[in-house]
């Protein structure tokens, strides 16, 4: 595993730059953490050298980054499940979590801040209270007070020492300093001296202060009042010393309360015990650490009641100092705490009935778990209803593209996806239908291909040589197959006879019929019927007849044919025809047109028609054109038909060319006249020109 891994890394390295790069980069940082440890060295070359590093490693990272999303996305999200999985994560469970975790961060941070709030605000009770002890005293012996220095001091002690005495628990370590001109004491409230804290800043110009105050290092609480009494003037400063005792009153029901006192040291000063403060005026360790002596951290009333912790800096006034200036070093105040004794400290300050707030919060956020339980709920049965729809619709592509089209989802339309299954299997049954019309399609096409050239071998391949005669004929067909019909039959040496005709009809039944007629007439002309012409038991009229007795007894009543019939005789330059119902086809002579109308109706329609011979004398330079109606009919966007006079005058315009460019001049004709080279009917045309 650990062989393949360096191979593909190997590779990896081999192929890419950015790789060789990043290598190359990760060797430069080693390197440099080598120096940096061995040297303890602070130079700004190696500083510069960590700066460019960085730089380089940002883009390098920037670059995998992007590189693991490509193959996140192309492999592990590549299926709907895993790609819906990460949306609701990103969209529901991420902010949800967000959200959870900044309340917690919200509440433990309130929490701790409000225990240290608490414990700050009783300091600041215990400012206030000292303050008021100084108020009261010194009211006292304002109006009171002896004319005595002595005997005004004398009293204020005694007045500390009888009328507070029960109070040294509440303030231990009390100092009081009283100054009277040139007289100066400072004891205790258990009746012990004090140490003198020294005069009396010239800062303090008002006749009240109180606030902490820093003095030689040593935290308190100090409260200074001056007042004009018959003995002088008296100053009266209560000094309480910030101890563990102390600690202990104000972090009473809390919890345990620190109060860290720091100094300033140089920014390169090695790291010592205890706190730490980095700020932009300096660097400070901890010089003094004053920890309550017996508070506990209360016990957890339940799995919620989690340990809470805040901070706040106490902003002491340097008390030796020529002006009322903040002490250079910060002091900070930190509480521990549970929030169940935060919480009920706070509501027993609201009264009973504020419990109704947190009850109703508490409902609420019950109710958000609900709905919430039921959203995921709701959420997971989508996903795997979505995702199931999803995973059949493409392991059914998966058959379709193997071709096979029998695959059915079988989903019921209960919802916009399994109604795609449903349009799905549709859609398949739809494709199957149409695999196998196309397949049928294409076995018809086969055939018609077959039919096709099987009629283009039923058409004569080339015109026979009949002296004075040249003959030409062709055939278009509107579909695959056609029904019109023109045909060359030599009889002899002399004559020939010339075939034209159009079955009702078009496609496969009237190529068929068209078949069966050929059939039928060169049934009759054969060997000897030359004979039987000249005899004249055989003429244009009575093959004719045969061949309408014969398709009025073998077609269907609306199976009819327009048919022409001549046989031109070379030794006498003749041609006799029949023109069976056929539009009549046009000789061209000395610049005029005679049409060949001689003959009877339709083939095939009636059982007995009576059919005329008509004869011409052909004379050199005639042409004969004889054509269907596919070549007349056509029609324009205008709904105008090119008709016969159109056809005769682009006959007569060409009747000097060869045949096969009159033949093309018509159909260009045609089809410049319909606008479309598609053919609305099949299109045959037979020529003959004497010389």
């Amino acid at each position: 595993m650990l062989s393949k891994i360096f191979n593909l890394l190997l590779q990896h390295y081999r192929k890419n730059r950015l790789a060789r790069f990043t290598a190359w980069v990760l060797a430069g940082g080693a390197v440099l953490w080598l120096l940096d440890h061995l040297t303890h060295s602070n130079s700004s070359i190696l500083g510069l050298f960590w700066f460019v590093f960085w730089i380089f490693a940002i883009v390098s990272c920037v670059y995998y980054l992007v590189l693991l999303l490509r193959v996140v996305r192309r492999r592990l999200l590549w299926r709907l499940q895993r790609r819906l999985v990460v949306a609701y994560i990103l969209i529901g469970v991420v902010p949800i979590s967000l959200i959870v975790l900044l309340v917690f961060l919200g509440t433990f941070i309130i929490n701790g801040q409000f225990a240290a709030f608490l414990v700050v605000h009783r300091l600041r009770d215990h400012f206030d209270e000292i303050e008021q002890v100084n108020r009261v005293v010194l009211h006292e012996a304002r109006y009171r007070g002896s004319n005595s220095p002595q005997e005004l001091l004398a009293g204020i002690e005694k007045f500390y020492l009888t009328e507070m005495a029960g109070y040294t628990q509440s303030y231990p370590g009390l100092a009081i300093t009283l100054h009277l001109g040139e007289e100066t004491r400072s004891f205790l409230l258990n009746g012990q001296t004090a140490p003198n804290p020294g005069p009396v800043p010239n800062w303090i110009q008002g006749g009240e202060f109180a606030n902490i105050v820093t003095d030689g290092g040593q935290l308190a609480l100090r409260s200074v009042e001056r007042a004009k009494t018959p003995a002088g003037e008296l100053t009266l400063v209560l000094s309480q010393p910030i101890t563990p005792a102390l600690l202990d009153l104000v972090g009473e029901g809390i919890g345990p309360v620190i109060v860290f006192v720091t100094r300033e040291v140089e920014r390169n000063t090695s790291l010592s015990p205890g706190l730490r403060v980095e700020s932009p005026r300096g660097t400070y360790v901890q010089s003094e650490r004053i920890h309550s002596s017996t508070l506990k951290l209360p016990e957890p009333s339940n799995l919620l009641d989690f340990y809470v912790g805040g901070a706040s800096s106490l902003d002491p006034i340097n008390w030796g100092a020529d002006r009322p200036t903040k002490a250079g070093a910060p002091s900070f105040v930190y509480v521990s705490s549970r929030i169940y004794a935060l919480n009920s400290r706070l509501l027993a300050t609201l009264g009973e009935y504020s419990e109704v707030y947190v009850f109703a919060f508490k409902a609420v956020a019950v109710f958000f778990l609900l709905l919430e339980v039921v959203a995921l709920v709701i959420g997971i049965r989508m996903t795997r209803s979505m995702t199931r729809t999803v995973d059949t619709l493409y392991h059914a592509t998966e058959h379709v593209k193997a071709g096979d089209f029998s695959y059915r989802t079988n989903f019921p339309p209960r919802d916009q996806l399994t109604a795609l299954g449903e349009a799905f299997d549709n859609m398949t049954a739809s494709v199957a239908r149409l695999m196998r019309e196309s397949q049928e399609r294409l076995r018809l096409q086969s055939e018609l291909d077959i039919a096709r050239e099987v009629q283009r071998r039923l058409f004569p391949e080339a015109p026979p040589k009949i002296a004075g005669l040249d003959i030409y004929g062709v055939c278009k067909a509107a579909r695959s197959v056609s029904g019109d019909y023109y045909d060359f039959l030599k009889l002899d040496d002399h004559r020939v006879a010339l075939v034209l005709g159009d079955v009702s009809g078009k496609g496969i039944s009237a190529a068929l019929l068209m078949a069966g007629i050929q059939s039928a007439l060169r049934a009759q002309l054969y060997d000897g019927a030359a004979e039987a012409y000249r005899s004249g038991l055989l003429s244009p009229s009575q093959i004719v007849d045969r061949l309408n007795r014969l398709l009025y007894a073998n077609t269907p009543v609306e199976k009819y044919v327009t048919f022409f019939f001549s046989i031109y005789d070379a030794a006498t330059r003749r041609l006799a025809y029949t023109n069976a119902g056929h539009l009549p086809p046009a000789l061209f002579r000395n610049g005029g047109v005679e049409r060949l109308d001689t003959g009877g109706t339709v083939v095939g329609l009636f059982p007995s028609v009576n059919y005329e011979v008509g004869e011409v004398q052909l004379q050199p330079s005639d042409l004969l054109l004889a054509y269907t109606d596919g070549i007349t009919e056509p029609e324009n966007t205008y709904g105008e038909e090119f008709g016969e006079t159109r056809l005769l005058q682009v006959a007569q315009a060409m009747r000097t060319a060869p045949p096969e460019t009159l033949v093309a001049e018509v159909y260009r004709c045609v089809e410049e006249w319909t606008g479309s080279p598609e053919l609305q009917d099949d299109m045959t045309m037979l020529l003959a020109r004497a010389w």
